[in-house]
């Protein structure tokens, strides 16, 4: 009268826990040592947002904008997201906080931007500012410890 569900095994992957949880593009630079300050938060921030602002010819106050409004602005805000936590290693709740956003809004982004990088012209993009902030930030850390000022 009832059939018997077979269940299958489960399939053995040669993939790692470590390579599924690793981001292909994402490089990583680790955050400066010691107190992090809210002013170098808000900084990075700043750089990131007239940045993409810049490049992507979309107006500073749109990026920070509260609507969801145009899917070219939405993108280019994602974008910015995607940096500011890449580049400058800032957690999902700084990024949050920077741009009056919920976390999960800033990781639903982060995901976003991530898949989006298959497509190589976009990949090409955001690493030529993923090079750009990472730059900036270098020339920050070298003028912090006194060695820019010799």
């Amino acid at each position: 009268m009832y059939q018997r569900i077979q269940t299958c095994p489960a399939r053995q992957t040669s993939i790692r826990k470590a390579e599924l949880t690793a981001l292909p593009h994402r490089k990583h630079v680790p955050r400066p040592q010691g107190d992090i300050s809210p002013e170098y938060d808000d900084a990075a921030g700043q750089l990131v947002v007239k940045l993409v602002s810049v490049l992507d010819r979309v107006a500073v106050a749109d990026l920070h904008g509260t609507s969801r409004g145009k899917a070219g602005i939405c993108l280019s805000r994602q974008k910015a997201m995607y940096l500011m936590h890449t580049v400058f290693s800032s957690p999902y709740h700084t990024v949050a906080a920077f741009f009056r956003r919920d976390r999960t809004t800033i990781a639903h982004a982060c995901r976003l931007v991530e898949d989006m990088r298959d497509d190589e012209d976009f990949d090409r993009q955001l690493e030529a500012m993923e090079n750009l902030l990472v730059s900036a930030r270098n020339l920050y850390e070298i003028s912090d410890r006194g060695v820019a000022d010799a």
